[in-house]
């Protein structure tokens, strides 16, 4: 009686945690930031700066404990140019709007119930300014202006790829424990909370992409 009893408690334990295992998993996929990150504050060069953040969560062969992720922003950055001397000098000033994509890959591991840490694996990490998503203010463009543009848009797509790996890489380290990490609305919204630059507290906000096919 009391070995059957035992075994009847051990069933309903290993049911609880295969259970458990299954809620916790609730965050396995792909998920997007329901608003962009204001990073101008956090690049001295932008007058504004702002990034669409992405995650993707992977199972892994322990899957309730640990997996990969990668993680991707699209970032729109605006500064003020100055005139190079092969161009005449304007009236009004001008801005250079900068398109680019930022991505890396690492691993995660729940530490608890409401906690994960990720591990960054920096040597995946890619930033890419596209030059023809360099784009000057509308003043600026001329017919006879145009190659000098066009050399300068590859300087300031290389110059903006220096200056955003500069940031990730130091940006990166806040994002290494997401606290109070829960999953809501029937699985279709991500919590969870990291740091901001000085060291408070920042609630971010995530949807689900859902597959199409």
């Amino acid at each position: 009686m009391k070995r059957a009893s035992f075994y009847l408690l051990a069933a309903a334990f290993a049911g609880s945690v295969l259970a458990s295992c299954s809620h916790d998993n609730k965050f396995i996929g792909s998920w997007t930031a329901s608003a962009p990150t204001d990073l101008t504050a956090e690049i001295p060069a932008a007058t504004s700066a702002h990034a669409l953040m992405s995650v993707d969560f992977m199972s892994g062969p322990d899957a309730a404990n640990t997996g990969d992720f990668y993680m991707s922003w699209l970032v729109d950055c605006n500064q003020p140019v100055t005139l190079p001397d092969s161009l005449p000098a304007l009236q009004e000033p001008y801005e250079v709007s900068v398109a680019a994509t930022a991505g890396v890959a690492g691993t995660w591991t729940r530490h608890d119930d409401d906690e994960i840490f990720l591990a960054f694996d920096m040597n995946t990490l890619e930033v890419d300014v596209d030059p023809q998503g360099v784009t000057y203010s509308e003043n600026v463009l001329t017919g006879a202006q145009q190659p000098a543009i066009d050399s300068l848009t590859d300087r300031t797509a290389r110059i903006w790829e220096r200056q955003l790996s500069t940031y990730f890489r130091g940006a990166l380290q806040r994002y290494s424990k997401l606290d109070d990490f829960k999953v809501e609305s029937d699985g279709t919204v991500l919590r969870f909370e990291v740091k901001d630059v000085a060291g408070r507290d920042r609630d971010m906000t995530f949807r689900r992409v859902l597959n199409a096919d």
